[in-house]
């Protein structure tokens, strides 16, 4: 069976339309729970029954009443009976409001959830769905689950791998400020886990980068998200170090502060060398034509695939169409705009694609600008991409990967980050290319953003702000959950 036909009855019956089902496509979809079947005589009970719904509530109502004015522990059996017989006349109602005719069968047909889930998938992957046959489709999105389920495996792995390593620290030695937690911990364990190789490797390259290099920084934030980032570069570690240290240093004259050095290095430290006196270079134009513009969002701009003029341009045009919108919120509007503007999507579209995925976090990040425009700058189209970030956050919750609640939306943003659909896994852009780079003529695109600078924006704009608010609030706050 074809998948379009699929999406087709199963919007169809959702809609109560008759979608003209053939005894065999009603078998394939009824065994494997996408649809039930309601007979004739199931269906005349269920109306019986929902016309004595209005009587019986009122009756239930009366009751209740009495039975609230007369002492005793509990309700009278007729009122239990009664309440039993009211919830399952609200079923029945809301089954009957659900079915769908299909005169090929003579039956009514049922959309179960999973049926209505299955839809939701098909509805959102529709535009890669043409001639791919349904089983193809169910065995591709199975594999795309398994493909998470196994992240979120590996991410615990190395995340107890880290957790063993702290707990040898002389706590006397170290000061409680600097010691990574458990929060910390799972961040840089999602990071991690997207490369492909020994959970046991990533703990060492992580300890590695912890613990030998220099950050001269007393920020753990800072040497977290930076051990985290260079551990994940597929390279000689030791080589990952000294391009790491030297663009640090290179920096310094550039005019990036000491308190952003560390973090905009990491940023570049994925680009070629042969890359790095270009993009130094763009960094200055842009702080002398935008001085007061953060060095985060200056160092992702110039690294950004346009001539320096037009990405300055589409930032422009990106802060202007979001407060057109409404969005007035400082940094926070610039750092969305910084990110819309670097990624490889139209300029005409960037700000529509904003407005659609701001709508579907605003509840789940605050503020959720940043991450919107994360989700926005994916090479999926934003329904799609929000769609991967739904089923990041189920993966994430049902393998119990967290302690606070606060933490599922940020592990789910890093694990959606380079998931791909329908070809399922991780596309190349998850992780920066192990084989150097040819460079581009200098009036071409420069380093696609894709690459350490998605981790650097997630940790600078999600995990950050998220840290803040775990450390200034009583731990029970945290155990409610808020998915928005």
């Amino acid at each position: 069976m074809d998948s379009a036909r699929v999406r087709g009855i199963l919007q169809a019956v959702q809609e109560h339309r008759d979608a003209s089902v053939s005894p065999e496509e009603r078998d394939v979809l009824v065994s494997q729970g996408f649809l039930g079947v309601v007979d004739l005589a199931t269906r005349d009970r269920w109306t019986a029954s929902v016309s004595d719904l209005p009587s019986l509530r009122d009756r239930v109502r009366e009751m209740s009443r009495v039975a609230l004015a007369t002492p005793g522990p509990e309700a009278p059996p007729e009122l239990r009976q009664m309440i039993a017989d009211l919830e399952q006349a609200t079923r029945a109602k809301a089954s009957l409001e659900s079915v769908a005719w299909n005169a090929p069968t003579q039956q009514f047909l049922l959309p179960t959830l999973a049926g209505r889930n299955l839809l939701a998938d098909l509805t959102t992957w529709e535009r890669r769905l043409e001639g791919r046959t349904f089983e193809d489709f169910q065995e591709e999105m199975s594999m795309y689950l398994e493909v998470l389920a196994h992240t979120t495996g590996r991410a615990e792995a190395v995340y107890r791998g880290l957790l063993l390593d702290e707990g040898t620290q002389d706590v006397e030695m170290v000061p409680t400020e600097l010691l990574f937690t458990n929060v910390d911990f799972r961040f840089a364990s999602m990071i991690l886990a997207k490369r492909s190789v020994d959970p046991s490797l990533l703990v060492r390259s992580f300890q590695f980068f912890n613990h030998e290099t220099n950050w001269g920084s007393l920020n753990k934030d800072d040497r977290l998200i930076g051990s985290a980032i260079l551990a994940s570069l597929p390279w000689d570690l030791g080589s990952v170090r000294q391009n790491f240290e030297r663009i640090r240093i290179a920096l310094a004259s550039h005019g990036i502060l000491p308190e952003d050095r560390i973090i905009v290095a990491a940023s570049l430290t994925d680009l070629p060398e042969n890359w790095w006196t270009q993009v130094l270079a763009r960094i200055d134009e842009i702080r002398r034509a935008r001085p007061p513009l953060n060095s985060l969002l200056a160092s992702t701009l110039a690294r950004s695939p346009y001539p320096l003029a037009e990405a300055l341009g589409r930032f422009d045009g990106a802060l202007a169409g979001m407060a057109a919108k409404g969005h007035k919120d400082g940094i926070h509007l610039e750092a969305a705009a910084a990110i819309l503007a670097a990624a490889q999507i139209p300029a005409d579209d960037m700000v529509d694609r904003f407005a659609l995925t701001v709508s579907h976090v605003a509840g789940t990040f605050n503020p959720p600008y940043a991450p919107a425009a994360m989700l926005a700058a994916s090479p999926l189209e934003p329904l799609e991409a929000i769609d991967v970030f739904r089923d990041c956050l189920g993966t994430v919750t049902r393998n119990n990967f967290f302690d606070l609640t606060l933490e599922i939306e940020e592990l789910a943003l890093i694990m959606s980050y380079g998931v791909a659909p329908l070809g399922l896994g991780y596309m190349a852009a998850n992780l920066p290319p192990g084989a150097p780079i040819v460079p581009a003529p200098p009036v071409a695109a420069m380093a696609p953003v894709w690459g350490t600078s998605w981790y650097v924006w997630h940790n600078y704009w999600v995990y950050r702000p998220i840290g803040r608010y775990i450390a200034t609030h009583p731990v029970h706050v945290h155990t409610v959950a808020a998915f928005g």
